[in-house]
Formats: structure tokens, sequence, C-alpha cells
């Protein structure tokens, strides 16, 4: 208690300061606007202590009595002034790097809730391929966080589909593997969420769909700023505070299909220097299978406080826990017979999140940011049932738990400075920065109780029955990105990043001897284990574009990646799969060469060619002897792919002040992933699994100020989950082709005057009966049947939105 005490001491100092301040201020007003004269929100207006924003219409009020005041904003030049010559509608100007014709292509992309980062973004640059899925705009299940509809305008995606609450997110791009999106870099506000970045990258965790603002997608050179992975960054950002009142409440209740309740509540505001927001949602539902239920609660606390105009911090915590009972997976015949019907009842899958993250922002003046992130996990996955094969029936005894326990920190510093030549005609900006993170991943493999309750306990667990493993992990790294402008069209960036990775495990697994005839253990071997692996990884990249008009560019970029392989996935004993424990890490590059922009307004473009090189790519293959499947390197692998996404409103093309705009889209991706070398000769010119050579989506939206209807399909192609490329699924169903399948998804949403918004909608309207992997373990094994045709409606309630 008393450390507790004295750490928050600087607080109490704060605080106390903050209504020690005289009362004597006057009362200023004003307005902020664009060049051309449209009023800009969110700008951050400070005068001595005082601080507050500008509300949607560029309008602020702010106590000061002397002194300067200064303004803030996003990709504009500040602007400062002595407030006795203060004009009652101050000006910005964009920055010198937000070229000409780019306010007019983020305003538009606004409109089509999609669009891509600025070069530079706080102490962040985006070059290369970028996107931002505006979520606030779009329309869609958002309580179960539909990801077709999500994702729908993010060329050349495959989503995995392991439960229709949006619990987990399974997403991999250009023929990377969809699982838990693990090939992703996924962070929230820029800091690590996943499992283990080193030793377990998967993400069981993924925030309310309720709670966003928007989802970033870096690739390329300026990926390599936040890591090594071959998809890039994936960024969930959380809403801002309301920063135009001191209290703003939101209530979103849902009802849906297979008994499906979610609610989702929410404050937030902004008093002086501090703001602040805190969110709830339950989800809970019987699901699409038997034996398939849920609950699952996520809660998120943040608190702001601007120290003055150049310093700021921030506080964040995230929780979230759920219980899901797994149905398990399917045969081949079982699901023909039935998809919706379970033969596992005794399986259970039980999950811990807690997340603590800090800020800290220094604009050291016009030219230079500074950025500190610091987070810690601690967390927990618990997986409970019998875990044999699909085909053999579940004996009723005793049940096995794989128990992992997740605990890292890091800290991440990173700083940009703007600088222009002497002759001005380049001009630049510098990104630096160093990153250290330690991790601890702890599994622990036995027998659990018998019965059918989630009782997450080890018989022994002091000498449990498989295996005990501790895997920890550190990484330092260091990383810069230069970002030149050439004149107003041309701009260029190259980045480097240097990893050093140190990676061990040690523990025992056990080996048992059987007798052939009457299945008696006649021996127990403990078999203790030790590894430790280093490595210097150097990683680099580069891009170029070129504004070949004032709403349309073109662009380049190559880059490297690296993904280590992690002990822990050599050392779960898995019934279905034999692990090659002399698996290696996968390495490669990515190269792509696209166009985008507006040809016209309201109809935008965007194409691209990529070509991703995957060597030592690890796999599932089939043993030689064809009894089991091994997890190796199966070789290299290049995946070669043309995407394109086009939209436009045919109503607002022809008359921009029209009051209703319809908008009909089109996203279509082609991949050829073969394998180019193998040590399996019969794997050369095969295809990479989990890859759907045609991916299509597209949807018509018609939209008011009020109201909005939208319906889109999407379509994968078949695709393999082997490297064998087998068309005839195994027995146990973890190996055979995936068919083809469409899906055909509505919504529609209402906004009633002040205070109630509703929504409501259609998932696979046409009950199309479909799967979307075939699962070697948890949740399955075997195919996963994805849901039928489901409703929902929900209720929103929001009030407080108003100036302060």
């Amino acid at each position: 208690m008393d450390r507790t005490l004295s750490a928050l001491k600087p607080f109490f100092f704060l605080l106390g300061m903050l209504f020690c301040l005289p009362v004597y201020a006057q009362e200023l007003t004003g307005k902020v606007v664009d060049e051309a004269a449209r009023p800009i929100a969110g700008v951050r207006v400070s005068c001595q202590q005082e601080i507050t924003t500008t509300d949607s219409s560029g309008s602020f009020i702010i106590r000061c009595s002397s002194g300067s005041i200064s303004f803030r904003a996003e990709n504009y030049e500040s602007f400062s002034s002595d407030i006795s010559t203060l004009q009652s509608t101050v000006t910005l100007f964009p920055e010198a790097e937000e070229l000409d014709g780019v306010e007019v292509v983020k305003k538009r992309l606004l409109f089509f809730d999609i669009g891509y980062l600025p070069p530079i973004k706080g102490v962040q640059i985006a070059t290369g391929t970028s996107a931002i899925i505006q979520t606030e705009g779009q329309g869609g299940a958002k309580s179960t966080g539909n990801p077709r509809e999500l994702f729908a305008k993010v060329p050349g995606l495959n989503i995995w589909e392991s439960d229709g609450a949006g619990i987990q997110m399974g997403v991999g791009g250009r023929g990377l593997s969809p699982n838990r999106a693990a090939n992703f870099n996924t962070r929230q506000n820029g800091y690590d969420i996943s499992a283990d970045a080193l030793g377990y990258p998967e993400s069981y965790y993924t925030p309310p769909l309720e709670a966003l603002s928007s989802i970033e997608i870096i690739r390329g050179s300026a990926s390599l700023q936040y890591g090594t992975q071959f998809g890039g960054l994936m960024n969930f950002v959380i809403k801002d505070p309301n920063p135009n009142s001191a209290f703003e409440f939101t209530s979103r209740n849902t009802v849906g299909s297979f008994g499906y309740i979610g609610s989702f509540h929410r404050i937030s505001g902004t008093s002086n220097r501090f703001e602040y927001q805190a969110y709830y949602q339950l989800k809970t539902g019987d699901g699409y299978r038997d034996n398939s239920g849920f609950t699952q609660h996520q809660a998120f606390g943040q608190l702001g406080f601007y120290i003055n105009d150049k310093h700021s911090i921030r506080l964040e915590y995230t929780h979230m826990s759920y219980l899901t009972q797994q149905p398990g997976g399917l045969t081949d015949v079982q699901y023909e017979q039935n998809p919706l019907q379970s033969v596992r009842e005794r399986n259970w899958f039980k999950v811990g999140w807690n997340i603590l993250a800090a800020h800290y922002d220094f604009e050291v003046n016009s030219s230079t940011r500074i950025n500190v992130r610091a987070f810690g996990m601690l967390s927990q996955r618990l997986s409970l049932g019998f875990l044999g094969k699909i085909n053999q029936a579940d004996p009723g005894t005793g049940r096995e738990l794989v128990k992992g326990d997740f605990k890292n920190a890091g800290v991440e510093a990173r700083m940009l400075h703007r600088y222009k030549t002497g002759n001005e005609q380049i001009k630049g900006a510098l990104l630096t920065g160093i990153r250290y993170y330690r991790g601890q991943t702890v599994s622990i493999q036995g027998n659990a109780p018998n019965g059918r309750d989630a009782d997450f306990r080890l018989l022994n667990p002091d000498n449990v029955e498989n295996s005990w493993f501790s895997f920890p992990s550190e990484n330092l790294a260091v990383f810069a990105e230069n970002l030149w402008f050439f004149g107003k069209r041309w701009t260029a960036s190259a980045g480097m990043r240097l990893e050093y990775i140190k990676s061990a495990s040690e523990g025992f697994y056990k080996q048992y001897a059987i007798h052939p005839l009457n299945g008696d253990t006649l021996a127990v071997y403990k078999i203790e284990d030790a590894n430790e692996l280093k490595r210097y990884v150097p990683l680099g990249g580069m891009s170029v574009s070129y504004k070949t008009s004032r709403t349309t560019s073109a662009y380049a970029n190559v880059c490297m990646n690296y993904r280590a392989v992690n002990f822990n996935d050599i050392r779960i004993n898995n019934p279905n799969v034999i692990v090659d424990t002399l698996m290696k890490d996968e390495y490669g590059a990515t190269a792509e060469l696209g166009w985008r922009g507006f040809v016209i307004p309201y109809l935008y473009t965007d194409a691209a060619l990529f070509y991703l090189f995957y060597g030592d790519k690890i796999g599932l293959a089939p043993e030689p002897n064809g009894v089991k499947k091994v997890r190796t390197n199966i070789g290299d692998a290049v995946n070669l792919g043309a995407e394109l996404f086009v939209e436009f409103d045919f109503i607002k093309v022809f008359n921009d002040s029209a009051k209703v705009s319809s908008s009909i889209f089109v996203n279509a991706s082609y991949i050829q992933a073969t394998y180019i070398r193998s040590k399996e000769p019969n794997y050369v010119g095969k295809e990479v699994e989990y890859v759907s050579p045609v991916l299509l989506r597209g949807g018509l939206k018609v939209r008011h100020e009020k109201w909005q209807v939208q319906v889109q399909g999407s379509y994968n192609s078949e695709q393999f989950t082997d490297a064998s490329n087998a068309i005839e699924p195994s027995g146990d169903a973890v190996i055979g082709q995936i068919p083809a399948y469409f899906v055909l998804d509505f919504s529609a949403r209402y906004a009633f005057p002040r205070f109630f918004q509703l929504e409501a909608g259609v998932n696979n309207c046409l009950n199309a009966s479909y799967y979307t992997r075939r699962a070697t373990a948890y949740p399955g094994p075997g195919i996963l049947p994805s849901d039928g045709r489901n409703f929902y409606f929900t209720l929103q309630f929001k009030f407080g939105e108003g100036k302060k």
C-alpha cells in the first residue's frame, strides 16, 4: 500500500496544482477552419494550463487570462498567437507533407468507410500499402463482429470462422494462414495484445467492434516499425473519449438467433486537461450447433491527462474472459448428415486476458515528437476435453487439460523528426525507435477429472502425465525509417530493423510404452529437455510513390520478412499430428506494385500486383506411412497475386448535394501460391494450403443521413488443407479439400431523432452450408461448420454528445 501511495504522489501533486490555478481568466470563443473555410474538429487548443478541443463545427471555448494560445491538429501545421491579437476564426494549413489532393481523397474515402493512412501520423510513417477500415460508419453485425462485413473492402484476406459471435478472429492476407491472425503483428492502440509476440504470436483476444473507431493495416517497408511478420501490422484503434462533453453515455443491446444476447455500455468525456472512458461488453448465447454455448465479458478503462500543451500521458487497462463449450469437429460423413450435430459434449475452452498499458507523448517542437509506450500482459488459456481423433468416440473416461499461462512485458520508444533541405525542394521525416520485450509462457498438459462440466483442474499438478514446459523469450530491436518528399509528386522511403531474439524451452515430456494387445502401460519414460536459441536478424525495405494526378497515385515497395519458430508449438502433444522437433525459422520477402485513387469524384479504384516469397514455410503434410500428419518445414513457396478494389457512388457522382447516396463495391483477388522447393519432391508445384485462388466480395449500400441499407456477398474458391493437395478427405477429417462457398449478408439501421438508433440484419441470408477450415486440434479436430442463417436486432441509446 505504501508503494502504491508513493507512486501516486506525482498525480496528486498535479491534481493539486490544477485546483490552485487562478480563477480570473477571461473566456475566449472562436472557430478553427482549413484553407477552404471548412471546420476542423478535434483541434487541441491550449492556453497556459487550460486545454480544450474543437467540436464538429470547429468551435471552441477556453478560459485564458493572458499570453499565447496554440492550436494543434493531426496533419496540420501548428499555429500560435497572442490572445490580444487572436482573430475569431483561425485557419490551419495542411503540413507540407500533406500533398495536394490528399485531403480530398481522405474525405471521400471516409464516405466509403475506408481509407489509407497519411504518410506521417503522429510518430508513425505509413508508406507503401496501408488501409484503414472506418468501423464507426460501417453497417453490419457489430455486436457479433461479423468478419465478412468488417473486412469486406480489404483485398486478399482469407477468413476463418471458428464461432459466430466474433469471440476469436482468424484473418490471413495474400495466401498467409488465417490461424488467429498469427501472421499479423496484432496490436491495440499501438501495443501488443497477442499471447506472446515471439513464443506464441496468436491472438485469443479481439477488441469489441462496437468500441473501435478504425482498424489500421500496414504492409510493406513501413511495417518494419512494428515487427517482422509477413502480414504486416493490424492495429485496433479504440474510439477516443468525447472531446466536446464532460459525460457521454452509450448503450447498445442486441438480441439474435441461437439465444444470442449482447450488451455494450460505454462512458466517456473530457474535462479540461483530463479525458476518460470505460466500457463493458457481455456476449452470451447457445451457439449454432449442439454443445456450443458461450459467455464472454470484456472491459476497458482509459484515463488521459494533458500535463501541458507539449506533454501528455495515458493509462489503459483491458480485461477479457470467456468460457465456451466446444462441440468439436465433424468427419465428412457426419457433416453431410447434419452439420449441426456434435459428437463431443465434454470439451470446454476458457480464456482470461489482462493487459495494462501506458503512453507518454512529448512534442519537443513543431518538428520533433517522442512517444514512449509500455505494456504488460497476464493471461491464460485452458483447453479441456477428449482430444482424440474425431472419428473416435469419446470413451467418457478421463479428459485432458492443456493449460497455457502467458506473462510478458515490453517498452517501445520512438522519435519522429521532420526536416527540410537547404533549397527546400526535398523535405523529409526520420523515424527512429527501440523496443525491448520479455515473454514467459508456461505450457502444461495432463489429465483432468471425468465428467461433463467445465472443471479445469489437473489431477496431478505436481507430476502431470504429458508435459510441463517453460518458454522464456527475449527481444531487443532497433528500427529506423526515413521518408523523403521530392517536390509535390514523388515520395520515397527506406527502412531497416535489427532484431536480437532469444527463445528457450525447459521442462519435460513423457513417453509411454503400451502393450500391443491389451493396451496396458508397460513403462513410463520422463524425458527432460532444454533448448536455447539466439539469433540476430537484419531486415530492410523501401517504397516509392508518384502522384499521377491530384487524386491518384502509383506505388511500389519491397520488404524482408521473418518469423521465428516457437518451442511452444513443438512441445504440445497432439494425437492427430506429429511435430518435427527440428523445425527452422521462416523467412522471406514481399514486393508489390499498385495504383489507387479517385478517377472521377466518387469512383475509387485500388489495383495491385504482389509477390511473396516464403522460405522454409511451416505446414502440414502426411507422414510417409500415411498414418499420421506431420507439422514441419514443407519448403519454399511463392505467392503471386492480383488485387482490385472498386467503389462507385452512382448518385453522388451526378449530384454531390443529394441527400441519398447509393454505392456499389467490388473486391476481387487472384492468388497463385505454390511450392517451388521441398524436401519432398512430390510437393513441388503443389498449391499452398489454405489459399483460395479466387476471393470475391461485393456489395450495395444505400444511405441517408438517418438510415442506411446494405447487402453484400462473399465468395471463396476451393482450397487445400495440406501440402500434398489431397482432395479426398482423411478418415479423421483433418486433411481434405475445402469446397468453394458463397455467403450473403444483409443489414440496415435507422437513427431516430436525438438519442436512439435501431439496427437489424440477416447473416448468411441464403442459409448456405459451408465450412472454412479443418482443425488439427482445438476447437476440433475435424470440420468446423460455419453458422447458418441468423438474425439480430440492436437498439442503441446515446446521450451527452453536445458541447461541454
